[in-house]
Order: structure tokens, then C-alpha cells, then sequence
């Protein structure tokens, strides 16, 4: 047995010790995935008012839009095991860093322009605590658990 042999199991066993956060983040875009089947399917949880979403979602528009963000989000997962999985290392490292900054990037954006609005709604007085803010979080958090993941596929793959 070689040298280099011997030490694989180790690194991998090191590096899923310190592989949370691609784990969550795959976690975080398969829930997210669900929810955007769900709506596509017609069942609106977790939207508010629940009417106006109802009218919204019937426009074809939206329907093709959930499937998609679906879609993005299962290959999310995907990307997000990649970092944290023995088959990850086949898929070349700049591919994986340019998939998980461009989810980072979206999240980012939505996430920022939901905070935008929420100052905006705050400095005009017509600010709520309405149960569409926890989508709000949702993004902060998705964009938080992305970048950790890259963060820790980034030490893993120097230590390698």
C-alpha cells in the first residue's frame, strides 16, 4: 500500500468532519426545491395573502417560473454534494466554484433587494411582520450556508 493510498481515507474522513455547511446547503435548496414544486403543483403554504398568490400563480408565467427555480434548485443539491462527496472530486474545480458563486450571487441579489424593500416599507411606517418575511430570512440563510460550503470545499481542497 502506498503512502498516498493510506492517507485518502484520512483526508476524506477529515474533510467530512468539516463538511456541514454543503451538507446544509444541499439540505436548504432540496427544501426549497419542494416548496417551488408545491406552488407549481398549486398549493400555495407558506405565501401570503394567500388569495392574491392564488391569482398570481395562475398566470402561466409563474407556473413555468416555479419549475425552473425547482429545477436550479435540485441542481443546487447536486453541486452543493459535489463539494462534500468523494464524486465531487471528478467534477473540475472551477466548474463547481463558478456554479456555487453564481447560486451565491442570486441569492445575494434577492435577498438584497428583499432588505431594500424592508427599509424602504420601515422609513414610510407601512412596515409588518408578515409570515412572507420568513422568505426573506430563507434567502439570507441560503446565501450564508452557500458561501460557508465553498468556503470549507476551498481549505479541503488546499489540505488535499
Amino acid at each position: 500500500m502506498s503512502a498516498a493510498t493510506a492517507a485518502t481515507p484520512e483526508r476524506f474522513e477529515d474533510r467530512s468532519k468539516t463538511s456541514w455547511a454543503g451538507y446544509a446547503a444541499a439540505l436548504w435548496a432540496l427544501i426549497f426545491a419542494f416548496f417551488h414544486a408545491v406552488w407549481a403543483a398549486g398549493w400555495y403554504v407558506g405565501l401570503w395573502p394567500e388569495e392574491a398568490w392564488r391569482k398570481a400563480f395562475q398566470r402561466t408565467g409563474f407556473l413555468v417560473y416555479d419549475i425552473v427555480i425547482a429545477g436550479a434548485c435540485l441542481v443546487a443539491v447536486a453541486v452543493e454534494l459535489a463539494l462534500v462527496q468523494p464524486w465531487g472530486r471528478r467534477v473540475p474545480r472551477w466548474l463547481l466554484r463558478f456554479l456555487v458563486w453564481s447560486g451565491t450571487g442570486l441569492l445575494t441579489l434577492r435577498g438584497g433587494a428583499g432588505m431594500v424593500q424592508c427599509v424602504y416599507q420601515l422609513i414610510r411606517g407601512t412596515f409588518t411582520l408578515e409570515p412572507m418575511f420568513v422568505w426573506e430570512v430563507w434567502f439570507y440563510l441560503g446565501a450564508i450556508l452557500f458561501v460557508l460550503s465553498l468556503r470549507q470545499y476551498r481549505r479541503a481542497s488546499r489540505v488535499a
